[in-house]
């Protein structure tokens, strides 16, 4: 779920996001502190809803709902204020709903019951991952994806070989610089890494695939059409598997090992 916050004060909209995350797990939510810069990324961002707060020191919160329905007739405005005299040109829009501040969890989850146009599931877009012979992975379009680091592929090939369990971060910088006495001097880089593979995620409508916790990191493998996973899952006719595994990647010798001794099983 896409959702867009605008408010021109800096920690009212710090706690309008908050308040959202809470309300609904896993939505991608973008603040804004005016109207003009929100209205620069929707064409991008695509949100299904917007929280607007109607009486903004450069904007008008009801002027730029209205632009903001231009672009995409179907989005969800919820507008959020102090001051109830707004109400009746806010529904005169045909909002979605009318938080008055401070908003909190309940609020959100109240509005949200009320949608006018009602958010459908959607469908996860997967990312084909090939690890049979090289490591390669790709849209769902099939195009390669474009990482800014090499060693990004290589991270989310770790978090791959892991077939969703979590690692920590100190296994997964054992494995990506295993040739090295301290891995553990690359802590501040694999920030970087982790960012560029979010980057990559939310680029292809794959927001929720990247699990973060404290000191561990992981995949959701439903975003994932990978030859590796089916394979595990029994899929084993048909599956290239030919005895090689995330050839460039010699941290990945045990898991070809388990996998020859299925395949020798299996047939």
């Amino acid at each position: 779920m896409r959702i867009i916050a605008i408010d021109d004060e800096d920690l009212a909209l710090e706690g309008c996001m908050n308040a959202i995350k809470k309300a609904i797990p896993g939505a991608q939510v973008e603040g804004f502190t005016s109207g003009k810069a929100a209205l620069e990324k929707v064409v991008d961002i695509k949100p299904q809803i917007a929280f607007l707060d109607v009486e903004m020191r450069t904007d008008n919160g009801v002027e730029v709902a209205k632009r903001l329905q231009v672009i995409n007739p179907r989005i969800n405005i919820i507008f959020v204020t102090g001051y109830s005299e707004y109400m009746k040109e806010a529904f005169a829009l045909y909002a979605s709903g009318y938080i008055m501040k401070p908003v909190t969890p309940a609020k959100i989850k109240s509005e949200f019951e009320h949608l006018r146009f009602p958010i459908e599931a959607e469908k996860n877009a997967k990312l084909r991952i090939h690890t049979f012979g090289e490591f390669e992975a790709f849209t769902k379009d099939g195009l390669p994806l474009e990482f800014a680091y090499s060693k990004t592929k290589e991270l989310l090939a770790v978090l791959i070989d892991a077939n969703g369990a979590m690692r920590t971060f100190d296994q997964i910088m054992d494995r990506i610089w295993q040739d090295e006495d301290d891995p553990s001097g690359h802590r501040s880089y694999m920030r970087n890494l982790f960012a560029d593979m979010s980057r990559i995620f939310n680029e292809n409508d794959c927001v929720n695939a990247l699990i973060r916790r404290r000191g561990e990191a992981g995949i959701n493998k439903e975003y994932f059409d990978c030859d590796y996973f089916n394979y595990l899952a029994g899929q084993r006719e048909d599956s290239g598997f030919a005895g090689e595994y995330m050839n460039q990647y010699s941290w990945a010798e045990p898991t070809l090992g388990k996998l020859c001794q299925l395949s020798d099983d299996f047939w």
